[in-house]
């Protein structure tokens, strides 16, 4: 430390900016993909069958406009209006077909004659005949689709193609509305605006969130040390971290995902830490000795944190490592990032700031009640007594949490329904609950079957199907081939006759009925179910509610109604990859667990060279486990994609307090030899950069409370709380077994 302080700090500082410098450069190549359908391998699950019947009939996905009115929809401006969106939409690049309620057709036989007609062409002013229509929208399966029961709302559905780019064909919709309108309220649903959506909100959490933890970290500093130098060193290494982890991400061509705005979050959390350990150390020299000399306490610091520092951020990237077992991409991306920037962060810290406070002049007074909080020595000193003369109580109250925190476990739920990410009333939020509601849902399930599917024995069977998954009270809308046909019957037979609102009595009437329909302009329709060559037919299912509870239930329901079904391909749809993430976040979760604490376990054991260190080491991290994810289940949180990242976050970061702990007890142990001046001792001095470590987190995930998703805000929250368990378990239950086992690892090797 004394060469690089007298030679080369001029060189260490100007290498470092042009890193940074470097690492900005790189930011262009950064881009946002908010689809989480690339969380899942393409060739597994529900995403390969999406392929398969992509490959078939086209784009899956829908999005839906919402035309709301106070007075009754059913009305001549509404209609002209959605004449003339639907046109202009139908232009638009990425639409595949742009169906509503003028699209539904009204078949009937006249005097022999097929007629095929909109079943609306102009709106009656006549109550009565308004009435008339209503009733005939009313029953009609397919107008049922496009119309609230209530006629307070009418739809406007569009396939959207499998090439389309949610960014071009978004604001291409936005566009369209703006230049069409109306006294109607247009709201858009559907997964596709969805993820529009939440690629902007991304965007402004970035550039919100940000500056906010900073402000508050600025804040947390400068209360902690009282003094600017305490504020500056540490805000630089975060700052510097957060560059090189981005420019990092953009060398590796990653793309930033909701998971990612984390990142920055993480490491104004966590990059402080060692920068805090130092600057908390310069002032304990400060105060003890003040006749030593800037570069002199620079390098004392450096030479007894050292170690110490090395082993708390390897334990950190050890806990983030943790993330590498997900099968989600963007978390296992998130572990390899968080531990380069906190990786760059330990060096910087270690050499950097040491190099920095020599720049600095010593203070002429150092006012000891300013520089040691009273509130802080106050509660270290009550924790000294509880644990010291009450070591079995602090103990039993921690089993006695982690007891009740079990049951827990057991409620809790996991739900990566994107539809739950909104907070609010925001317009995208009222568009996803009047989808759900009024129109059965935006996200669909397909039923692909194949083989000789015009038989009357397969739509038979297609239409006992389609019987009983309207029964079920998860499904929407549901619209199988056996819904056209029954329509098209009307244009075969009179009301009178056997074959009025019946099935193809053979595959050839099955044939001339799609050929009518074909030749009055409706084969879009008609592609939507039926592939031209007459071999793959599907029924279109849409999901009421969009959890996960409720796509589980309502895909065991068609597995048990289709079974055994020799002419079922899948059961696949864009509303069934969250049920396939939520299975990936379940083993990912738990792997991480096990990952993170057997790196943790492994690392103590051999930094305190005894397997009893890994063991009584590891206990606050699996206490507070406990409690955090008992207390997630009693309290209804959630495990989504956010919050599965939980337990490696607060591994990586929770052991950092133990193991400052025990470091600083082994010392004062070898001095005192008596455990309980020892620990008194480090709750006094190491226990106050704990402390003020702990609360640097809880301030930099505390910004997340102003996420615009409602994961990131409840991540922020539980981020708190877990730390802050970490914290006391570091502070209370380490000590209490300290003074109950007075382990060997801690007080061998004393003289």
């Amino acid at each position: 430390m004394n060469t690089l302080v007298k030679k080369y700090r001029f060189s260490l500082i100007i290498g470092i900016i042009a890193l940074a410098l470097l690492s900005v450069s790189q930011f262009s190549k950064l881009t946002i993909n908010p689809s989480f359908d690339d969380y899942i391998p393409t060739n597994v699950g529900n995403r390969a069958y999406l392929n398969q019947l992509d490959s078939i009939f086209g784009g899956s996905e829908k999005i839906m406009l919402i035309l709301t009115k106070d007075s009754n929809i059913i009305n001549q401006q509404t209609y002209d209006r959605m004449v003339r969106l639907s046109e202009e939409l139908q232009k638009l690049d990425g639409v595949e077909n742009c169906l509503s309620l003028i699209d539904v057709i009204d078949i009937k036989l006249e005097d022999g004659i097929t007629e095929l007609a909109p079943i609306i062409d102009k709106i009656p002013t006549e109550p009565k005949a308004l009435k008339e229509l209503k009733q005939k929208i009313r029953s009609n399966k397919i107008g049922q689709r496009f119309v609230a029961s209530d006629f307070s709302a009418t739809a406007i559905i569009i396939t959207k193609s499998n090439e389309s780019e949610d960014g071009v064909l978004i604001p291409a919709i936005q566009e369209v509305i703006e230049q069409t309108p109306g006294q109607e309220k247009i709201y858009i649903g559907g997964l596709s605006y969805i993820r529009h959506a939440i690629k902007s909100y991304i965007k402004k959490d970035l550039f919100t969130l940000l500056p906010a933890a900073l402000i508050l970290m600025v804040f947390m500093l400068y209360f902690s040390f009282r003094e600017w130098k305490g504020v500056l060193l540490p805000f630089a290494i975060v700052i510097l971290s957060i560059l090189f982890s981005f420019g990092f991400m953009a060398l590796m061509g990653w793309e930033i995902s909701l998971i990612s705005v984390l990142l920055p979050i993480m490491l104004i959390a966590i990059a402080n830490d060692y920068s805090i350990h130092l600057i908390n150390a310069y002032q304990e020299k400060l105060a003890v000795s003040p006749q030593l000399s800037m570069k002199a306490i620079a390098a004392e610091i450096y030479r007894e944190l050292r170690k110490p520092i090395v082993i708390t951020a390897l334990t950190t990237i050890g806990g983030m490592l943790g993330l590498l077992s997900h099968q989600m991409k963007p978390a296992a991306q998130l572990g390899v990032l968080a531990s380069v920037g906190i990786g760059l962060a330990l060096l910087m810290s270690l050499f950097l700031v040491p190099v920095l406070l020599t720049f600095y002049q010593k203070p002429n007074t150092i006012p000891a009640e300013n520089k040691k909080p009273l509130l802080i020595d106050k509660i270290l000193n009550r924790f000294a007594f509880w644990v010291t003369s009450y070591p079995k109580s602090v103990i039993a109250s921690f089993l006695g949490i982690a007891l009740i925190s079990t049951a827990g476990l057991f409620l809790l739920k996991v739900d990566t329904n994107v539809e739950s990410y909104f907070i609010g009333k925001s317009d995208i939020r009222q568009g996803i609950e009047l989808v759900n509601e009024k129109f059965g849902g935006s996200q669909y399930i397909s039923l692909l079957f194949e083989g000789d599917v015009l038989s009357p024995e397969t739509l038979t069977r297609l239409e006992n199907y389609t019987k009983q998954i309207e029964q079920l009270p998860e499904a929407g809308h549901v619209i199988s081939p056996s819904t056209f046909f029954k329509e098209l019957s009307k244009g075969m037979y009179t009301p009178e006759e056997v074959g009025y609102l019946a099935l193809p009595a053979s595959k050839a009437e099955a044939e001339q009925s799609l050929e009518i329909f074909t030749m009055g302009g409706y084969e879009d329709q008609i592609a939507q179910f039926i592939d031209y060559n007459y071999e793959h037919t599907r029924i279109l299912v849409s999901l009421n509610d969009g959890s996960n509870q409720a796509g589980k239930l309502l895909l065991k329901s068609l597995h048990q109604i289709t079974q055994n079904d020799p002419q079922l391909v899948c059961i696949a749809g864009p509303g069934l990859s969250k049920i396939q993430i939520a299975d990936m976040v379940i083993e990912g979760q738990v792997a991480s667990l096990l990952l993170a604490l057997a790196i943790i376990f492994v690392l103590l054991s051999i930094i305190f060279k005894s397997f009893a260190a890994g063991a009584k080491g590891s206990l606050p991290l699996v206490v507070s486990t406990l409690y955090l994810f008992g207390m997630m289940g009693f309290v209804n949180i959630h495990l989504d994609i956010v919050t599965a990242l939980l337990s490696s976050i607060m591994i990586g970061v929770g052991i950092d307090y133990t193991i400052h702990f025990l470091w600083r007890y082994k010392t004062e142990y070898a001095v005192s030899h008596n455990s309980k001046i020892a620990i008194t001792q480090t709750l006094k001095t190491t226990g106050k950069g704990i402390v003020f470590n702990a609360f640097s987190v809880i301030v930099g995930f505390s910004a997340l409370i102003f996420s615009s998703f409602a994961p990131l805000r409840f991540f922020g929250l539980l981020v708190v709380i877990s730390i802050f368990s970490c914290l006391i378990s570091a502070l209370l239950l380490i000590p209490a077994l300290i003074t109950i086992t007075k382990p060997k690892f801690l007080e061998s090797n004393v003289n």
